[in-house]
This record gives C-alpha cells, sequence and structure tokens, in this order.
C-alpha cells in the first residue's frame, strides 16, 4: 500500500515507547477521559453493543475494542497507522483470548475501505484531528456505519489552537510531515448529518468534543 509522508511519519510519532506507555496507563487507570465518556454513551445504547460488530479506526492499543468486548461485542476490525500500537494491541487481544473475533488492517483507512467490512458501530478516537482530508476521512467511514458513528475530536478554542500551532511547529522543525487540525464542529456535523445520522450524545471536556450519531 502506499502512504502519503502525513500517515509515514504519523508511525514515528505514534511509535512503540509511547504504545506501551499508553497501554500501562490503561491497564492501570482504564481509559482517558474522553475516551472513558465516548465508551459510556455507547454502553447506554446496549441494544447496539451485545452481539454487534465494531470498526475502529486509527484502534490505538485498543482500548475501545477491549472494553466492548466486555459488553457483549461480537467481532471488532482495528484499522491503524501505526505498526507498533497495532502490534501492542493484538498481543493484547491474544492474552485475553480474542484473537479469533478480531481483524487487523494497517494502513491509511481511507485508502484501505473498500476493502474493509461494515459494522453497526464505527469510532473514531482522536483520530480526525491527525488527518489532513477530513471530507473524505468522514465520508468513506460513514458509508461504513450501519447503526452508529461515534467520534472524540478537539474544541475550537484559543488554547488548543496555540497548543495544535505549537505542535506543528515542533514537527517542522523536526523535518515530519505529520500534522495536527482543528476542525469546526458545524462543518463535521454536518456532513455526519447528511449521511444520515441524528446527533444522540454531544459531551465536552477541557479540550475534547465527544459524540455519538445513531442512524
Amino acid at each position: 500500500m502506499s502512504c502519503c509522508g502525513h500517515c509515514r511519519d504519523a508511525e514515528d510519532f505514534f511509535n512503540e515507547r509511547t504504545a506501551k506507555k499508553e497501554l500501562r496507563r490503561y491497564l492501570r487507570r482504564g481509559p482517558d477521559k474522553s475516551t472513558r465518556l465516548l465508551l459510556e454513551a455507547i454502553t447506554r445504547q446496549s441494544m447496539h453493543v451485545h452481539g454487534a460488530s465494531l470498526l475502529d479506526i486509527g484502534g490505538g492499543i485498543g482500548a475501545i475494542q477491549l472494553e466492548l468486548f466486555k459488553k457483549g461485542l461480537d467481532r471488532s476490525v482495528n484499522v491503524d497507522a501505526s505498526t507498533a500500537y497495532q502490534h501492542i494491541s493484538k498481543k493484547e487481544i491474544i492474552k485475553r483470548g480474542l484473537a479469533d473475533k478480531t481483524e487487523y488492517h494497517f494502513g491509511d483507512f481511507t485508502e484501505l475501505a473498500p476493502e474493509l467490512p461494515s459494522a453497526e458501530i464505527v469510532t473514531l478516537d482522536r483520530v480526525i484531528c491527525c488527518y489532513p482530508d477530513l471530507e473524505k476521512l468522514l465520508d468513506r467511514s460513514l458509508q461504513k456505519a450501519k447503526k452508529m458513528y461515534a467520534l472524540v475530536f478537539p474544541r475550537e478554542l484559543f488554547y488548543i489552537r496555540i497548543g495544535i500551532r505549537l505542535g506543528n511547529l515542533w514537527f517542522r522543525l523536526r523535518k515530519s510531515d505529520f500534522r495536527t487540525y482543528i476542525h469546526p464542529f458545524q462543518k463535521v456535523d454536518s456532513i455526519i448529518r447528511s449521511h444520515g445520522f441524528t446527533l444522540n450524545t454531544h459531551e465536552k471536556t477541557l479540550i475534547w468534543h465527544v459524540l455519538i450519531y445513531e442512524k
């Protein structure tokens, strides 16, 4: 699979050391606050979880699939552009005896989308802020969601904008093509609604929007 410079350099940022650190923190404390809020909103709709399938885009260490398996999830497809994160996630899935229920795909989701199955639940936890083409990512992932579409992305606040700019300056100084982005809530919401989804839950933290849409 070809990979743009952005996706290639994302692997340098989301590396093995970072993945191991995230897994240790998850095993000690559970999911981060924004991920926990996302999971709580998903599991409140228990009819959508038990026996359902999950497509976790930018799945990282696999916290979402691990937590939803506890709630009766039947199958999970994990897509990520970091081999290090997928390696760590696979080890934990095997340890828990869930390898036969979990499928992994490495690379840019928008390129892989045609070969991936649809799922009752599609999640993008802190993903659209790491991808340069918002419309393409949303359009191709929304096409895969049968019932629920859940995502977390940064709020449009001045201190977050400053953090994003400083982070991107750091990437430029390191000669990395990887960048992070702030997308307007209204634009994200409009694209999702245009695919026939209705907003069910909207939570906020100091940094993140946490959204659940249903069809």
